[in-house]
């Protein structure tokens, strides 16, 4: 999964979709300073099991709109999220700081759970710490009526702004297992 944060501007963008080659390309020779403020040993996003996952997923309210349906309606968006035309998220643009950013990887908020929900095998990518993913104040928002991909969203009081903390999916074609545990975590630090 590519990771990358501007620092100049305190962006960032999570590929949730794997993207084609000629974008993975340009992120393996960009510049590169994560090594420079984390322990090489943090740069990677573990496969966990954990069958009680259900329980936390529970204590929220689970949205009868569709993610594309809410947005705009019910929760903003932070910038625009890239959805393909079948609703499907391919990446989540996001406000986040060089410090955020050396935060959540050096302290491992980026986790790959394998779980069963609704009577149905899940994987949840996170991205954030733990408590900030499973608070029961966030809402789970299906990405289409088929209620195989989910977003586990935080709702700012302010504006309504929707913050996406997690993916669940079931859908390995889509977000395949294997590119979530390949990381890529991208820092920029040029200036103009």
């Amino acid at each position: 999964m590519i990771i990358t944060c501007d620092a100049y501007c305190s962006m960032g963008y999570i590929y949730l979709q794997p993207p084609n080659k000629k974008i993975s390309e340009y992120h393996e020779t960009k510049e590169n300073s994560i090594a420079n403020y984390v322990d090489l040993s943090s740069l990677h996003i573990p496969l966990l099991t954990d069958m009680c996952m259900e329980q936390l997923l529970e204590t929220m309210r689970l949205s009868y709109q569709t993610y594309r349906e809410a947005v705009g309606t019910e929760v903003g968006e932070e910038y625009k999220n890239d959805l393909d035309d079948n609703g499907y998220i391919i990446g989540v643009e996001l406000n986040l700081s060089k410090e955020k950013f050396i935060d959540l990887v050096a302290n491992g908020a980026y986790k790959l759970y394998k779980t069963e929900w609704r009577s149905f095998p899940y994987h949840i990518a996170t991205f954030d710490h733990q408590h900030k993913v499973f608070d029961s104040n966030n809402v789970i928002y299906p990405l289409s009526q088929r209620n195989d991909v989910f977003l586990i969203i935080e709702i700012t009081k302010q504006y309504n702004i929707g913050l996406v903390k997690a993916l669940i999916s079931r859908r390995d074609d889509l977000y395949p297992v294997d590119y979530f545990l390949s990381p890529q975590f991208i820092l920029s630090e040029y200036t103009l």
